[in-house]
């Protein structure tokens, strides 16, 4: 559903960056894990895509039975002092 993660420009964990919930699903869960994962970049540490990092990431698992659209929103950190919220909207087909 979602990912971050926290490197240098020598591709190397520095932390896990925080990833709040800002608005939760009304028809399944959120659950956040690290774990990881290869970012995807731009610019100087594009070179990283390929060397996979400790990250964080969201996983959505809808309600039993539910079809539909469900929306949640994540807050995350990015660049010195700036947080983005990302809205993301699922759509649950059988």
């Amino acid at each position: 559903m979602a990912k971050n993660w926290h490197i240098d420009d020598d591709c190397r964990h520095i932390d896990y960056p925080a990833m709040d919930v800002v608005e939760k699903p009304k028809h399944g869960r959120l659950e956040i894990v690290h774990e990881p994962l290869f970012p995807k970049l731009d610019g100087k540490t594009s070179k990283c895509e390929t060397v996979k990092t400790k990250g964080v990431v969201g996983y959505y698992t809808a309600d039993k039975g539910y079809t539909g659209i469900d929306r949640l929103v994540i807050r995350s950190p990015y660049e010195e002092g700036k947080t983005e919220d990302g809205v993301l909207s699922v759509k649950v087909v059988n």
